[in-house]
């Protein structure tokens, strides 16, 4: 957003320079490309401000620990509502196993 609106006020800058009477103090002055882009151009800060910045910023906050209750069973509560997950596959199954290489029977 502040780079539109710089642009904005950079451009209105402009049309008022060259619109204004040449009698005006202001408009003697040589304009030049280089003071215009200097006008508009974006401030960027140094890379060591930007690195200071960083270090001191605290980050996002850390999820909560546990929302919900784990109960013995593997189930886990959250208010009112259980939720169990369960596996269809016992150990020993074919979920457990890689598949067969190509070309080869089991």
């Amino acid at each position: 957003m502040p780079r539109i609106m710089s642009s904005i006020l950079g451009g209105v800058a402009v049309a008022l320079a060259l619109a204004a009477p040449a009698a005006a103090d202001e408009v003697k002055a040589n304009i030049s490309v280089r003071s215009i882009m200097n006008a508009v151009a974006p401030v960027i800060e140094s890379r060591e401000t930007a690195y200071d910045r960083v270090l001191r910023d605290t980050g996002p906050e850390p999820p909560p620990a546990v929302v919900g209750q784990v109960v013995d069973d593997g189930t886990v509560r959250y208010g009112r509502t259980t939720i169990t997950v369960k596996n269809p596959c016992p150990p020993g199954t074919a979920h457990y196993e890689p598949p067969p290489l190509p070309g080869r029977r089991r």
